[in-house]
């Protein structure tokens, strides 16, 4: 008798054993390991090219689609920020190289950042507001003022397809200022 629950102890423990095991989770085969998350691959932004012939002088800033053009004494950069062919800024200057009369008007794109409904009236918020007014660049409407503080000028922003872009004239002198509102008639998109 003694064998008989000697060997009905030892097939419960192995039973028990063989029950925990598995319903736990701790058994020694390997489980399959998850398939590896799938991996989504962001293209890079397309790059617009002109649609129509540029005119002397003319730049064409992708990937926002802007003509500007540029007055013969002044030079023309652009700077493109990306990750891996995504864009993220675009930023271009527009300058002369005079020490007395120092002009630069500097634009940027936000190409990851959506405007808001918000954005005119944030942009307000820095501006002098006896010195916003609405305007209209290349036929989108925005506004423009003077902005005070460490980085003063006069400033114009626009939304293009949901993006924020920017124009600043640097230094914000009266002077500039006509030179700007110059370059700004001009551009288009």
């Amino acid at each position: 008798m003694k064998l008989k629950t000697f060997l009905v102890c030892i097939a419960t423990i192995i039973a028990l054993g063989f029950i925990i095991k598995n319903f736990t989770g701790n058994n020694s085969k390997q489980s399959p390991s998850p398939a590896p998350a799938e991996v989504t691959k962001t293209t890079p932004d397309a790059v617009l090219k002109p649609g129509r012939s540029l005119k002397p002088n003319e730049e064409f800033i992708s990937p926002f689609g802007l003509y500007v053009t540029v007055p013969k004494d002044m030079t023309f950069r652009k700077e493109v920020a990306d990750d891996e062919g995504i864009i993220r800024t675009v930023g271009f200057y527009i300058e002369n190289s005079s020490k007395d009369n120092p002009y630069m008007l500097y634009g940027l794109y936000e190409a990851k950042n959506v405007a808001i409904d918000q954005t005119m009236a944030s942009a307000k918020k820095d501006m002098v507001a006896s010195t916003i007014k609405d305007i209209t660049i290349g036929g989108y409407k925005g506004v423009e003022g003077l902005i005070t503080g460490d980085k003063t000028r006069y400033m114009a922003v626009i939304v293009k397809d949901g993006k924020k872009i920017t124009f600043s004239t640097i230094p914000p002198t009266e002077s500039n200022k006509v030179i700007t509102d110059q370059l700004l008639s001009t551009f288009s998109f």
